[in-house]
This record gives structure tokens, C-alpha cells and sequence, in this order.
């Protein structure tokens, strides 16, 4: 779960989680959710990008933590739930399901989520804390809604969160460059190895 930074092998090193937001097939299969991103999805080549970044965390040893948004018909919660009846991420159907190359066996799935903020009513603090995450890159869909949701709140309660520009996408461009904007102090853009890097 650690990597040493390159050329520096004196550094102590760092434990590593990359957070996934909802990649799932509700946004990659065709339908009226793929049609209002696959513009920015396809341009920015966002799914082969992140199926790259997962497999080059696994291979350094990063945590790769998923955090599906599943709706139990039966049991609605959150707003999304509520509003669409349970018919979108539906629990037991393809639209709740990774898309193909982005889960691997050893994978962590956060568990309960039903809202925006993949921390609000899940255990992705307490699998952070277990796995001993010191620094977090987060990626998903969509840019400016639930991945700048999920990492205003890593930066509240303290972790030292980035954004992944190149695995995210939202509706259109410039919804991605002004969420960009505002986390600009927690870029983390993808390096030629494959992981993610802190600008700063």
C-alpha cells in the first residue's frame, strides 16, 4: 500500500487511496444519463483513463476504493431516490454495475451510500482510516457534483484530499474547469506513471 517517491528513496513513504465516484453503468451504458455526459466522457477519454489509473495504483500498491450510489426501490433514501422512485442505480440492476475493467477483485466498495457525498451515511471515512490513508486522490462522476461534494468534505474533516481532473467528467466544459478552478489548490493531475501527483 506504499509508495516511495521516485528518485527519493531516503523519504518515508506515503499510504495512498484513490476514491472512484460512481462509475458505474447508469452514466457509461446508452441512455438519457450516458447522453448528457458521453460528450465530455468520450473528448476527455475519461473511462480508459481511470481503468489506467486504477491499474497503476494496484500495481504500486494504492488502495482502490470504489463508492457506488446504489437506490433500493424498496427502500428509497436520499433525494435522487425519492425524486426518481428508484429507478436510477437501481439495487440488483446493470445500472447500479461497475462498468467493465474499472472494479478488479481486492477492490474496496464503500457501503450505504444513498446521497451526493459519498461520506454522508457511509463507511468511506472509517475504510480510509483503516487503510491507514494519509493522502486521498478523488476521481468519478459527476466533476461538480458529487466528487466536489465528496472532497469538500474530505478537506473539512482534515483529509488531505486532490482532484484527478483527467478521471472525472461532468455535463459540459465548463462545469468541469470551474470546479477545477475551485479545488485548484488540490490538483492532482496524472503523471507518466500512471498515478496521480499533487501540483503543490
Amino acid at each position: 500500500m506504499s509508495i516511495e517517491q521516485p528518485g527519493r528513496p531516503d523519504e518515508p513513504t506515503i499510504e495512498r487511496a484513490l476514491v472512484l465516484i460512481e462509475f458505474q453503468r447508469q452514466w457509461t451504458d446508452p441512455g438519457l444519463y450516458n447522453l448528457v455526459i458521453r460528450r465530455q466522457l468520450d473528448h476527455r477519454n475519461v473511462m480508459e483513463t481511470a481503468r489506467r489509473v486504477a491499474a497503476a495504483a494496484r500495481r504500486e500498491g494504492v488502495t482502490v476504493i470504489h463508492a457506488p450510489l446504489v437506490v433500493d426501490p424498496a427502500h428509497k433514501q436520499g433525494v435522487l431516490g425519492r425524486l426518481t422512485l428508484g429507478r436510477v442505480f437501481t439495487k440488483g440492476t446493470p445500472r447500479a454495475d461497475f462498468p467493465v475493467g474499472i472494479y478488479e477483485d481486492g477492490d474496496v466498495v464503500v457501503q450505504g451510500r444513498t446521497r451526493f457525498d459519498a461520506f454522508a451515511g457511509t463507511d468511506l471515512e472509517q475504510l480510509l482510516v483503516e487503510q491507514g490513508a494519509e493522502q486521498v486522490f478523488f476521481g468519478g462522476l459527476t466533476t461538480d457534483q458529487c466528487v466536489a461534494r465528496t472532497l469538500g468534505t474530505a478537506l473539512r474533516i482534515g483529509i488531505d484530499g486532490y482532484l484527478v481532473p483527467e478521471i472525472t467528467a461532468t455535463f459540459c466544459g465548463y462545469l468541469q474547469r470551474r470546479t477545477e478552478r475551485r479545488f485548484r489548490q488540490q490538483l492532482a493531475p496524472v503523471a507518466r506513471t500512471g498515478l496521480p501527483v499533487p501540483l503543490l
